[in-house]
């Protein structure tokens, strides 16, 4: 099915929801509408819950596509000057790191556990002396 098919299907769902509950409206006294649901109201209600839950599947796979249209979004080595979004990845002595959140600056990998995952983890540490790249 491609988008204009599925907002077609929305707009036909949405309106036979309306069309249903109109009808029900009109239909039914106040004191008929206090007895227990019949298989319209059911109907109804159906139609109304699938028409939102297809509204919301529809936003869910637009930013599914987005997000896997981005791919890795490489930051370099890890700046301790720099504050890194959501999903970034960067290199640390020698390993990969994925941030888990927005990061504020000076949040170093492996030591703010909250905002950084070990993606993949360096054969042996590097260790650099002052004033050598990565911090």
């Amino acid at each position: 099915m491609t988008d204009k098919d599925d907002e077609q299907e929305l707009a036909m769902i949405a309106a036979r929801a309306a069309e249903i509950k109109a009808g029900l409206d009109a239909a039914y006294s106040v004191e008929e509408l206090r007895r227990p649901l019949s298989t319209r109201s059911v109907h109804a209600l159906i139609a109304g819950a699938t028409a939102s839950t297809a509204a919301k599947l529809k936003a869910l796979s637009a930013r599914i596509e987005e997000l896997e249209a981005g791919g890795v979004r490489y930051a370099g080595t890890w700046q301790r000057a720099l504050a890194y979004q959501k999903g970034t990845v960067i290199t640390n002595t020698g390993s990969m790191w994925v941030a888990l959140r927005d990061t504020s600056e000076g949040e170093r990998p492996g030591d703010a556990r909250d905002a950084w995952q070990l993606a993949a983890k360096a054969a042996r540490p590097v260790v650099r002396t002052k004033g050598t790249g990565e911090q």
